[in-house]
């Protein structure tokens, strides 16, 4: 059952649901004028008057918080576009380094394994010159003492 209100004289019926569709309809529907058949039988005129008037301050007052809550709904769609490209430029640029981190480590690897084929041979490498160097060594010195030994006989 809808409550009813009493306002001075004038006993209201209040329809909530009707209320919140208009509220949530941006109260769009909502027609605040009184008919005229009632004026006389309500108010006094200058009361009506006086009433009107407030109904019409209070209309202006809603189509300037409907024409601010228009302004503050673009300007929230244009913060959301903003973010949104700035977050798939971010992914992008992400992308972008996961890729170049994968091909570092691709290359890292490859690395690995040419210096795990290369260290082995390296160290063959240095013990061959070692003995090449003691054998060339051992050959020059050879050299020095046949000479000598020659002359001394």
């Amino acid at each position: 059952m809808e409550p009813l209100y009493q306002a001075g004289s004038i006993l209201m019926k209040v329809n909530t649901l009707q209320g919140k569709k208009m509220v949530e309809s941006g109260l769009q529907s909502g027609d605040f004028s009184i008919p005229p058949s009632w004026a006389s039988c309500l108010l006094p005129p200058a009361d009506l008057e006086i009433l009107q008037q407030k109904v019409a301050g209070v209309q202006r007052e809603l189509e300037d918080f409907k024409k601010e809550a228009l302004k503050a709904i673009h300007y929230l769609e244009d913060a959301f576009c903003e973010m949104n490209g700035a977050l798939a430029q971010q992914e992008e640029q992400a992308a972008r380094v996961k890729q170049r981190l994968r091909e570092e480590e691709d290359r890292g690897i490859v690395r690995n394994k040419v210096l795990t084929f290369l260290l082995p041979r390296e160290k063959q490498l240095r013990e061959h010159c070692k003995r090449l160097e003691c054998l060339l060594l051992r050959l020059s010195h050879d050299a020095l003492i046949v000479p000598l030994k020659i002359q001394t006989h």
